[in-house]
């Protein structure tokens, strides 16, 4: 009975087995699905339309959503706008939308597309300009019409025209916060030329420069139909499309003038070059020549050589400079391809500072062994599937595919690249990719740039060649203020001013004064959290030493300086100031009334042409540190002989933009033994920013021993 029973059970557990391996194979059912190759292209449905005004359409229905959605390409660029007015460009292209357009202002055009769920916006780049409109299908007429008159008919109202010109100015101030930005800006001047216009950017002379009217000349040479490519996707007839878009652009004008050649780019030598910034722990370090246009024979093997060489986790670069040596948390390369110009082919690193020298040496090393040893199959097949497959999430919508397709028109490609250029991939071999790297990329002449802590690397880079110290201090605008020549006379009657001003001030215990502590408290009206009140302690032993407390509502911090240090202690923890901050900081201690009073044979004091400040006559004096270019100017009371004014160009505080500072003096009186100013109201380009209040100043007081160590 018990073997009957084993027999059966045992019977029985086989059957279970057989069971069990049909459902598991049941059980994935997704094998069953024919999934086609991730990199099949499909070329969506679309017609190409070319208006009377020479206007080319793409046009493409997709009847999924009541929606439409449109994208424009012209032929505008900042390689067009002149050497003293960078920035023209992509302003005209801000203010295109923001500054009205037809009989609409740009406030109004801001409520019409809100209330109406629509969105329209405009730029130009560098060799192209562009706007986009997304709107209901039952407001396409009139999303249509608002973008004509953008295009046709902008206002470019003066005080976006100046707000546009503020954030250019906050960019400016920001440009050098990151290390790869500067690296990527400055590289692009080393490999192209630094006045090349692929390479220039924006400085406070050039944004200032601009006038509407040159922004009105920039519409007028570049904005014309027969220069503009619109690509439109959604729910409409093709026909009635292009119709509705002839009537809302007709008498818009076809250019009269030839578009500017393209600017050649030269192959230039190597240069070996050096930023340094003593705060940064680590170093961008970039290597690179110019590279290639996407039509160039070897556009397919380069793309997959950098694959190889540095796109990714598992390329070469990636494996030797960061899995084997842990010298990079970042480190790759760009093939250095463009559609309209060569692009720069770049190699590129965040490394140690200790490990500099050596990154570039292992990264040359890397671009030397694809130049002269084949890649292995097994690179190759991984490159090509990587490249293929990504490919799909270029151009998974309508738009992105008929933009490209834009894109090859305007630039002379055939309308097929796309599938001859995968094609070329596919059909790609180690040798080929080989020699498409012997016939783009040349190691010897590779550029070199590094920014970082110059004193901390491991090798001053002089091995390969020498070293070019690159400056990327911003250049400060100019005060809008003529200074007449100096002469004799208008020196000693300025200085006979200041002395009459220190006189009256406290004379000689001015000039005996050794440190000062000084509370005050500035109101600022209008900050992101409302008024504030922050309370400014400050300690100042002469002739080099400052310490700065500030009591804010939501905490405090004290800066420090030294005869050759400075730091800064807040809730944050301790930070030491770099080296621009230190010098920026004994400027402006330099600049101090109390320490200019205290020492007038160190400056020069040159009397202006009397003046009147808001209806009180004033005696100009201009004052600047003897061998410094920085100056204030004293507008002093002709009556009283006290200060009315001091303007200076400094930042303003909250932008750290520059700006135009004017200190008025609204109350003077006794401050511990001294006749000075008690209340001020300050202005940034003439606009109010708040008040300051001195509450007390004491004469050489007992400074606490502590109050200058470092933490």
């Amino acid at each position: 009975m018990k073997h009957v029973m084993r027999s059966a059970m045992a019977a029985l557990l086989v059957l279970l087995a057989a069971n069990l391996v049909t459902v598991a194979h049941a059980a994935n059912p997704w094998e069953k699905i024919k999934v086609p190759p991730l990199n099949e292209f499909q070329m969506p449905a679309y017609e190409r339309v070319q208006l009377a005004n020479g206007m080319v359409l793409y046009l493409a229905e997709d009847h999924f959503l009541p929606m439409v959605e449109l994208s424009a390409t012209i032929r505008a660029g900042s390689v067009y706008e002149p050497a003293e007015m960078i920035g023209l460009a992509e302003m005209t292209g801000s203010v295109l939308r923001t500054g009205g357009a037809g009989s609409r202002s740009g406030d109004e055009i801001d409520a019409l597309v809100e209330s109406r769920g629509i969105n329209v916006e405009t730029w130009v780049g560098q060799t192209t300009g562009g706007a986009y409109l997304s709107v209901l299908k039952e407001d396409v007429d009139l999303g249509l019409g608002l973008l004509a008159d953008i295009l046709m008919r902008p206002q470019f109202a003066e005080d976006k025209i100046e707000l546009a010109k503020e954030e250019q100015k906050a960019t400016i101030a920001r440009r050098n916060d990151e290390p790869m930005s500067i690296a990527m800006r400055e590289g692009m001047k080393v490999l192209f030329g630094p006045e090349h216009p692929l390479a220039r950017h924006t400085e406070y002379e050039t944004i200032a420069a601009v006038t509407r009217a040159d922004m009105v000349s920039f519409h007028e040479a570049f904005f014309h139909p027969d220069r503009a490519y619109l690509v439109v996707v959604g729910d409409f007839a093709a026909k009635d499309m292009a119709a509705r878009i002839e009537t809302a652009f007709a008498g818009w004008a076809k250019a009269t003038m030839p578009m500017p050649p393209d600017v050649g780019i030269d192959t230039l030598p190597r240069t070996v070059n050096a930023v340094s910034k003593d705060d940064l722990t680590q170093t961008t370090l970039i290597l690179g020549h110019k590279g290639i246009r996407n039509n160039d024979p070897n556009f397919a093997g380069i793309v997959v050589a950098n694959e190889i060489l540095g796109g990714g986790f598992s390329s070469r670069l990636f494996n030797e400079v960061r899995s084997k040596r842990g010298w990079a948390y970042s480190v790759g390369s760009q093939p250095g391809t463009g559609w309209q110009y060569p692009g720069m082919f770049l190699a590129f690193t965040m490394t140690k500072n200790s490990t500099v020298q050596q990154s570039a040496e292992v990264i040359l090393a890397e671009i030397d062994r694809m130049v002269k040893e084949p890649v292995s199959a097994a690179e190759l097949q991984k490159a090509r599937d990587s490249i293929l497959n990504s490919e799909v999430f270029s151009y998974d919508t309508k738009r992105e595919v008929l933009d490209r397709l834009v894109l090859f028109e305007m630039n002379g490609y055939p309308q097929d690249f796309l599938k001859t250029y995968q094609a070329a991939v596919r059909d790609l071999t180690p040798a080929a990719v080989q020699a498409a790297a012997q016939a783009v990329w040349h190691p010897d002449q590779m550029s070199i740039l590094a920014v970082g802590n110059k004193a901390e690397w491991d090798g001053d880079l002089s091995k390969f060649g020498p070293v070019n110290d690159i400056d990327i201090t911003i250049p400060e605008p100019k005060m809008q203020v003529v200074i007449p020549a100096a002469t004799p006379e208008n020196l000693k009657r300025g200085l006979d001013l200041m002395i009459a001003l220190r006189d009256k001030s406290g004379g000689t215990k001015l000039t005996n004064l050794t440190s000062y502590h000084e509370v005050s408290v500035m109101t600022i009206a209008d900050t992101p959290m409302g008024p504030m009140d922050i309370t400014l302690d400050k300690t100042v032993v002469f002739p080099d030493k400052m310490a700065l407390l500030q009591k804010l509502p939501f905490g405090e911090a004290t800066q420090v300086v030294t005869a050759d240090a400075g730091w800064v202690r807040s809730p944050m923890g301790n930070k030491d100031m770099s080296g621009e901050e230190l010098t920026k900081a004994k400027e402006e201690m330099k600049n101090d009334t109390v320490t200019i009073l205290r020492r007038l044979d160190d400056y020069l004091c040159q009397a202006l042409d009397p003046a009147e400040i808001d209806g009180v006559a004033c005696l100009p004096v201009h004052v600047r540190l003897k061998g410094s270019e920085d100056f204030q100017i004293y507008f002093l009371n002709a009556a009283t002989g006290m200060v009315h004014m001091v303007q200076s160009q400094g930042s303003h505080p909250m932008t750290q933009t520059p700006a135009t500072v004017k200190i008025y003096v609204t109350e003077t009186g006794d401050l511990g033994g001294f006749h000075m100013p008690k209340a001020l109201k300050m202005t940034f380009d003439d606009e109010d920013f708040g008040t300051l209040t001195v509450k007390e100043f004491q004469a050489n007081p007992t400074v606490a021993p502590d109050t200058f160590k470092k933490p």
